[in-house]
């Protein structure tokens, strides 16, 4: 959840498996809330990674998290 251009922590819901469907509008709602284009957003898939600090760890490797938000 993004309020005043700053991201708040809110609720995460887990899922064993989602359709592209589903991604596909989950994805197009985060982006039309916070008024994001298709060419500012980039698609990587941790579906291979087991666990959220994993996937963390992962993100922060390849530079792609703002660790200013992740404790």
């Amino acid at each position: 959840k993004i309020e005043n251009g700053i991201p708040r922590k809110s609720a995460i819901t887990r899922v064993r498996k989602i359709s592209k469907e589903q991604l596909d509008q989950i994805v197009e709602n985060v982006m039309r809330q916070t008024n994001t284009s298709p060419n500012e957003f980039e698609e990587l898939d941790l579906s291979e990674i087991s666990t959220i600090n994993e996937q963390i760890e992962f993100l922060k490797h390849q530079d792609r998290i703002d660790t200013m938000y992740i404790t």
